[in-house]
């Protein structure tokens, strides 16, 4: 109501001046008419007092009744403009603790179990894609964990920083498709780094199938091969540096999970890392089949000294 008032503060102040303005010119003509009055009948003087009383209160009366009037009439105008946009009621995004506590009721006992049962089942469940949704929304609409991971775990900001580095004038600049085919790389050097943890030195066979195939084999000819022949050099000094950025990603992902056990607990740990970094998780259901294995890694078992 303040706004609306100090709209027709103007207005209002108007009409009150012309109020007062009236009653002093009635008053100043009932006076010339009591002096003139008194001149001829002293002792009249109670007649003239009324009715200059009256006429004063009937006319502030019917100027305040139509101000009063014309207020209601200008308030009943204006309201619905105020509320012409009316604000739907805001659904509070529930917080971590209230979605881990439903998802132990759905789910009771151990988070963490020996084959990662536990989580895949509460990763596929409607209370965990709800939430999902709304604190990790995504261009394209996903109904499963899988497809979220999909589309999340390409980072293509960080591919074409990289590539940047390497691809400069004269050679293409880099595009969406080179950036597909990094990301295809990148899963490929970890799931080799995870074999390793389970004892499986897959590294050479798996990089010289990844290179010979697609889609790695055209990118390598579009990208390395000239009229002057391979840029060896160049070749090398990609895949090399790529392979270490990998791995030290993963050393990211695998300092965030330690923390996550180290500040909650391995149970309540894993589920705020599904919760709150999603991501990780999906590499680490990706790549990792031996759960002690993964626990090892992620208190940091297998770092060099």
């Amino acid at each position: 109501m303040r706004y609306f008032r100090s709209g027709y503060q103007g207005l209002f102040d108007l009409l009150m001046f012309c109020v007062l303005l009236g009653c002093i010119i009635v008053c100043s003509c009932s006076e010339s008419e009591v002096l003139s009055f008194k001149s001829e009948n002293r002792n009249a003087v109670a007649p003239a007092e009324t009715t200059r009383s009256l006429i004063s209160e009937e006319i502030v009366t019917e100027v305040l009744a139509a101000v009063e009037k014309n207020r209601l009439a200008a308030e009943i105008e204006f309201a619905p403009q105020l509320e012409a946009v009316p604000m739907a009621p805001m659904q509070r995004l529930p917080t971590i603790a209230e979605v881990m506590a439903q998802l132990h009721l759905e789910f009771p006992g151990n988070v963490l179990d020996d084959n990662f049962t536990r989580i895949q089942e509460i990763i596929g469940s409607e209370t965990y894609l709800d939430f999902l949704k709304r604190t990790h929304p995504l261009e394209n609409p996903f109904q499963t964990f899988n497809e979220f991971w999909t589309s999340a775990a390409v980072d293509t900001e960080g591919y074409l920083e990289f590539l940047n580095q390497y691809f400069k004038p004269p050679l293409p600049e880099p595009t969406g498709a080179d950036v597909s085919v990094l990301h295809y790389m990148a899963l490929q050097e970890r799931h080799i780094n995870i074999r390793l943890y389970h004892g499986e030195d897959i590294a050479r066979d798996t990089r010289f199938e990844m290179w010979m195939n697609e889609p790695v084999h055209s990118w390598i000819e579009q990208r390395f091969v000239t009229d002057d022949g391979i840029n060896v050099m160049l070749w090398i000094k990609v895949f090399v540096y790529h392979s270490i950025r990998v791995k030290e990603l993963q050393e990211e992902d695998r300092a965030k999970i330690q923390a996550f056990f180290f500040q909650h607990g391995v149970q309540k740990g894993f589920l705020r890392l599904a919760l709150e970094e999603p991501v990780p998780l999906g590499y680490v259901l990706k790549d990792f089949t031996d759960v002690k294995v993964f626990k090892k890694w992620a208190e940091g078992g297998f770092r060099k000294k």
